[in-house]
């Protein structure tokens, strides 16, 4: 019963901490290239009208929506491998201990996204049909730090469950 409890709580913690993830990202996204969101987001999400009026909240808001979705799958899924631990206090720490190596790697992927779209030498000109861009440059480096990201929770996810497997493992052995 205890382990069920710890798996529930284990998916909270992680849609919470995604959705702070998503916020918090987007703000800083949005000091890249605004036309990101305003442009792209806003319509992308149904809040061009309401979104250019507030756009801060409207990109946090998007964050939100953006990630909450992804932080359900990885709480299920480092829940659920951390069902091997012997005991539920156990498999609470080593559950959380996955999620926070899911963002980490997320968010190490996210830097390699806006380097990789530093570096990109390919051309910026009409790069975001049908959109009309001013900062194509920018707008494609944030498109980049959001593309790696979402690749670098897949990888973290999996990383986070090797660790778990991992030190289910040491402790079987001791």
């Amino acid at each position: 019963m205890r382990k069920i409890v710890i798996l529930l709580l284990t998916i909270i913690i992680s849609i919470v901490l995604a959705a702070l993830y998503g916020a918090i990202h987007d703000q800083i996204t949005y000091s890249i290239s605004s036309e990101y969101f305003t442009v792209f987001k806003f319509d992308q999400f149904g809040f061009l009208d309401w979104g250019n009026n507030n756009p801060r909240l409207t990109t946090a808001l998007i964050g939100v929506l953006a990630t909450w979705w992804v932080g359900l799958y990885i709480g299920i899924f480092q829940g659920l491998v951390g069902l091997i631990h012997q005991n539920h206090k156990l498999m609470f720490r080593y559950a959380m201990n996955a999620i926070f190596i899911t963002l980490g790697v997320t968010v190490l992927f996210g830097i390699f996204g806006f380097v990789s779209g530093k570096l990109d030498a390919e051309t910026y000109e009409n790069c975001c049909f049908p959109y009309d861009i001013k900062d194509a440059k920018n707008f494609k480096i944030v498109g980049s730090i959001h593309n790696y990201g979402y690749a670098g929770g897949e990888i973290g996810a999996f990383i986070g469950a090797a660790y778990q497997i991992i030190m289910r493992r040491k402790k079987a052995v001791v």
